[in-house]
C-alpha cells in the first residue's frame, strides 16, 4: 500500500501547495495595498514595504494554512473522485477509513513542516520586520497602542512609554508598593539599556515615600535585576497569535509567578500545540463531500465548499474560545473543542457513508 498512500499524497500535498500559494498573494496585494499608505513616511519606501511583506510571509504562510489544506484535500481527493479512480480504489477492496487515514498522514506530514515554520521561523522574521518597518518609519517601537506599557514584577508596577530598537527603553516609571498596598517609592527614569542580566537606568529620579514625608534624590544611573527580560518585551510588543510556543510558555510562566491574567496567552498556546489536531480536523471534514453524493461536482463547487467551511471553523474557533474565557472554563477546552466537534461530524458523515 505504499505506492498508493505516495499517491494520495501527491495529490493532496499537491492540491494543498497550489492553494496556499493563491492564497499568500491574495493575501500579499491586500496587505500592500494597506502599507502603500505608509510609503513615504521617513525613509520607508516601497522597496522597505516590500521587503517587509516578503519578511512576514512565513508567518502568513503558518495562519493560512489550515484553509489551504482543507481546500487542497477537497480539489485533490475531488479530482481522484472526478476521474473515477477512488470508485477503482474502493471496488479494490480499500473501505473509507482506510482513504481516509492515508490522507490524514499526508496532511500531518504537511502539518509537520509548517509547524517548524511557525515555530523557528516565522516569529523571529514577524518581530524583525516590525522593527525595521518602525524603525524606517521614524518612529519608537510601540506596544500596546503607542501609550507604552504596564507590567508587574513582584512589588514593583512599572510603565513604560516606548521601546527603541537595540533593547533600550525610554520614558520609565516604577512604583514600588509594600506588603499593606502602601507606596513606597516611585522611580523615573529618562531611558534603560539592558545588559548583563540585568536594566541600567540612565538620569534617575527616585521619590522615598515615608508616611507624609517624601524624600526626592537623583541618580546618573541604577542597576535594576527584574524579571522583564528583552524576550519579554519581544513577546509584549506580539500578537499572542504570532508567537512561538517557546516564548508563550515563557510569558504565561511570568504572569503567573506575578499574579496577572495569563488565560488569553494560555488559549495561544493550546492553539499552537493542538495545530496538528485541528489540521486532522480539516481534511476528516471534508472526505465526505469527496466520497458522497457531491463527488461529481467541479472543483469551483469544492472551493466554494472549502471556503465556507474555513470560514466556519474559524469563526466557531473564535466565539468558542471567547466564551470558554468568559466564563472561566480552562483554556485547553476552547482550544481543543472546535476541531473535535469537527472532527466528529466528520466522522459522523463518514459513517452515514458507509
Amino acid at each position: 500500500m505504499k505506492i498508493l498512500d505516495r499517491y494520495l499524497f501527491r495529490a493532496v500535498a499537491t492540491a494543498t501547495l497550489v492553494a496556499l500559494l493563491v492564497l499568500l498573494l491574495l493575501e500579499l496585494f491586500l496587505t500592500l495595498l494597506v502599507e502603500l499608505k505608509s510609503v513615504g513616511k521617513g525613509d520607508y519606501d516601497f522597496l522597505a514595504a516590500i521587503r517587509y511583506l516578503l519578511l512576514i510571509q512565513p508567518q502568513r504562510l503558518y495562519e493560512l494554512f489550515p484553509m489551504a489544506l482543507l481546500v487542497g484535500g477537497l480539489l485533490g481527493m475531488g479530482a481522484l473522485a472526478s476521474s473515477s479512480e477512488l470508485i477503482v480504489m474502493r471496488a479494490a477492496g480499500l473501505s473509507l477509513t482506510r482513504l481516509t487515514g492515508s490522507v490524514a498522514w499526508a496532511g500531518l506530514v504537511l502539518s509537520l513542516a509548517v509547524m517548524l515554520v511557525g515555530e523557528f521561523i516565522a516569529p523571529p522574521l514577524e518581530q524583525f520586520a516590525r522593527d525595521q518597518r518602525a524603525l524606517a518609519k521614524g518612529e519608537n517601537l510601540a506596544i500596546r497602542s503607542g501609550r507604552g506599557f504596564w507590567a508587574r514584577d513582584g512589588d514593583d508596577f512599572i510603565h513604560v512609554q516606548a521601546v527603541l530598537p537595540g533593547v533600550r527603553l525610554a520614558n520609565i516609571h516604577i512604583f514600588k508598593v509594600n506588603a499593606e498596598a502602601r507606596l513606597e517609592t516611585v522611580t523615573r527614569a529618562e531611558g534603560a539599556r539592558y545588559e548583563k542580566g540585568r536594566w541600567l537606568l540612565e538620569g534617575v529620579s527616585r521619590s522615598l515615600v515615608n508616611g507624609d514625608v517624601v524624600r526626592t534624590e537623583h541618580l546618573t544611573g541604577l542597576a535594576v535585576t527584574s524579571a522583564i527580560s528583552p524576550k519579554i518585551l519581544d513577546v509584549l510588543a506580539a500578537d499572542p497569535d504570532e508567537l512561538s510556543i517557546r516564548d508563550l510558555r515563557v510569558y504565561v510562566d511570568y504572569l503567573e509567578r506575578n499574579g496577572l491574567d495569563a488565560q488569553n496567552y494560555r488559549l495561544a498556546l493550546w492553539r499552537k500545540a493542538l495545530a496538528p489536531l485541528t489540521y486532522l480536523a480539516m481534511l476528516v471534514i471534508a472526505m465526505p463531500f469527496v466520497f458522497g453524493p457531491q463527488r461529481k461536482t467541479g472543483a469551483g463547487q469544492r472551493l466554494l465548499v472549502g471556503l465556507l467551511l474555513g470560514l466556519t471553523f474559524f469563526l466557531i474557533n473564535y466565539l468558542l474560545g471567547n466564551v470558554v474565557l468568559l466564563y472561566g472554563y480552562p483554556p485547553l477546552v476552547g482550544a481543543a473543542l472546535p476541531s473535535l466537534l469537527f472532527l466528529g461530524a466528520g466522522f459522523y458523515a463518514l459513517r452515514r457513508l458507509r
